[in-house]
């Protein structure tokens, strides 16, 4: 199983020169991945750094860790915009870019309120066309795709100058089968529990690991990324809860950041950082 930090980047989180520090510290203190969530508005939080722009400085400063969003909703991105920057990342880091994507969730300050689809049903339904369109884009050869909301008709951007494909990990709520057999058809899934505010425990990642395998038609690698939160101060804490998630099928633990007020805030998640990934 790898390590990664999924971090909100907004509030005290939301200074881009704060997050390449970060990234910079979790490069050498072992982890695997850095990940940044994609919303603009989230109510209360200020300032808000734009994860692609961020991840371009990250990819230029380090050197090992995979980076990616978690997650870019589909819903309010033109998939020609979308697929340009996912390979430029793709060339700016070596390979080591992840798209994180979903229909999106959060305040209606980030859908309605500022024109883009709110419905969730409209949201599902652009994130499926939007994923068709960005893998052809990401692609060789020449794309022509029409659906109810994108029409794409051109030479796709790619190959990804990494020489393999981009992979898509798809944010999937569980246990809603539909979201989830969609990320079965990709490269990965970033669950969360439904209800929100309930966090997704290993029992959750074994019942959702089995009916991903029912759904696979490819014997490619797929991965399980599950955030956790809250993080403890004990570090023997967190190796025994990250262990409990890969024996029940997690590829991937990612340590969640949000910007809470009080509770130590930016020192005491650097702090985290710096001690390391929690392996046994």
């Amino acid at each position: 199983m790898r390590f990664g930090l999924n971090l909100a980047n907004f509030g005290w989180l939301g200074d881009v020169a704060k997050l390449v520090e970060l990234a910079l510290d979790a490069e050498a203190a072992g982890w695997d991945g850095f990940f940044l969530w994609d919303h603009v508005n989230w109510p209360g939080m200020g300032a808000h750094a734009d994860p692609w722009i961020a991840l371009g400085v990250i990819a230029s400063r380090t050197e090992h860790l995979v980076l990616g969003t978690a997650v870019t909703p589909l819903s309010r991105r033109r998939p020609v915009k979308l697929a340009r920057e996912v390979l430029t990342l793709d060339a700016l880091s070596g390979g080591r870019f992840v798209l994180g994507v979903g229909s999106g969730g959060g305040d209606p300050a980030e859908y309605g309120n500022v024109g883009e689809a709110s419905e969730l049903r409209e949201r599902a339904a652009l994130l499926d066309e939007g994923l068709e369109a960005v893998r052809a884009l990401c692609g060789e050869g020449a794309v022509d795709f029409e659906g109810r909301h994108h029409r794409v008709k051109t030479a796709a951007f790619g190959p990804p100058a990494s020489g393999r494909p981009v992979p898509i990990w798809v944010a999937a709520t569980w246990p809603k089968p539909r979201p989830v057999s969609r990320a079965a058809r990709f490269d990965g899934v970033m669950p969360i529990l439904d209800p929100f505010t309930e966090q997704m425990t290993p029992q959750h990642v074994r019942e959702l690991v089995a009916f991903v395998a029912e759904r696979r038609d490819s014997d490619a690698p797929f991965d399980v990324a599950v955030s956790y939160a809250p993080w403890s101060d004990d570090p023997k804490d967190d190796v025994a809860t990250a262990a409990a998630y890969r024996d029940a099928g997690a590829t991937w633990y990612l340590e969640a950041g949000f910007p809470l007020p009080g509770g130590g805030g930016l020192e005491r998640l650097r702090d985290h950082v710096r001690r390391g990934p929690p392996r046994d």
